[in-house]
Parts: structure tokens; sequence; C-alpha cells
């Protein structure tokens, strides 16, 4: 059963307070490039991002968008890893990791795609994500099954998303399955893009409890 004190912070959807969430020290921050989201970023300065110290990884979020878009903002913004967040085939994978670049792939909805379905990204990717899905892409808020993850045997770490929050995020002492980072955003924020810096900081202190 994992400990929370070995499971890593990743903190999505900063917009509008980032000096403020980085001076909390999560281990991963992410920035929302989807114009679809009420969290895109838009033209972001480059220092917003390039800035952040670099013991904290910062994580690019993107949906189904043109891949030279994606490559483009990833070296703009020199960022750590690519969220994929959309329907990306394998094939979309293997022409960013051309890039050298690290990938974090969602997979979103209460029921999980077959196992042979993860395994052929396995050699493309470095980490997956399980989500919810809302009518749209990322922040629902809505907690994910966890208990499904049980069954899977998965060759990268494992980022575990979908309404974590302060009552439900001990219970992830009782999983069977090892959780690499868990990643949250609409439960601890004020407005889109606004996050809440007290409830970000009472996580923290039960996690490293």
């Amino acid at each position: 059963m994992p400990e929370l004190a070995d499971i890593r912070l990743k903190v999505c959807g900063l917009r509008d307070n980032i000096s403020e969430v980085v001076a909390l020290r999560p281990d991963f921050v992410g920035f929302i490039f989807y114009p679809g989201s009420p969290r895109y970023v838009g033209d972001l300065e480059t220092n917003k991002i390039k800035d952040i110290p670099e013991s904290i990884k910062t994580v690019g979020v993107f949906v189904n968008q043109p891949i030279d878009q994606v490559k483009k903002i990833a070296h703009r913004y020199n960022l750590d890893l690519i969220q994929l967040h959309g329907e990306e085939p394998v094939d979309y994978c293997v022409e960013l990791k051309a890039e050298d670049l690290n990938l974090i792939k969602v997979f979103s909805g209460n029921k999980l795609p077959e196992h042979k379905v993860l395994e052929e990204y396995s050699s493309f990717i470095d980490y997956y994500l399980f989500d919810t899905r809302g009518e749209k892409h990322g922040g629902t808020g809505k907690i994910f099954n966890w208990g499904k993850l049980a069954d899977l045997r998965l060759k990268k770490p494992v980022f575990l998303s979908g309404g974590i929050d302060l009552e439900n995020i001990k219970k992830l002492r009782e999983l069977e399955t090892a959780i690499y980072a868990v990643d949250v955003n609409s439960r601890f924020e004020i407005s889109p893009g606004l996050k809440d810096i007290q409830s970000l900081e009472r996580l923290k202190s039960i996690m490293t409890d």
C-alpha cells in the first residue's frame, strides 16, 4: 500500500497566481495550452514558466492539437513534460519522442482501456495518467474509480487524477496499486486558473505527515 509521503504532487491548470503555487514547491506544475479550456494560458510570457526552479517539473497540457504546434510550444517554454489529454494515437507519441520530449499520456473515463491498448503506448511515453471524463477535457472535479487500477500491470509510472481533495486523499493508502503522483486542479482553486493556496498548503501538509 502506498504511503502519501512517497507520492509526488502535480498542480495543474496554473495561470493567474503562478508564483504563489511555485512557492509551495509541488513536484510538477501544469499549464494548459488547449484553447478550449477555461484555464487556457493564452500567450503566456515565457519567463513565467522558464524561471520556475529546475526542481519543479513544468508540464504543458494539449488536446488533439497539431503536432507541430505542440513541438513549437514545448521548445518555446522549455517544458519538461508534454501531457496529451485527447485521443492522440501511438504514432503521435512516437513523433514527439523523436524530439526527445517526455510524455504523459492521459486515459480518461471510469472504463479503462484494454490492457493491450495501454501496452501499445508504453514504449513511447514516460507516464500514464488516469482521470475522469467530463464534457470538457480536464478539471471535472469528479472522482475517478481508483479501485479499477488494481488489475493493471503497467511498465510506466502512474499519475492519478479526478476529484482528489482534502478528504479522499487519505484513501490512497488503501490502494493496492503504486501511484507515482497525484494531479489536482479544479478542487483546489478559487476560479479557473486561480489556485486556492491555503487548500494546497493543507494538501501538502496531509501528504507529508
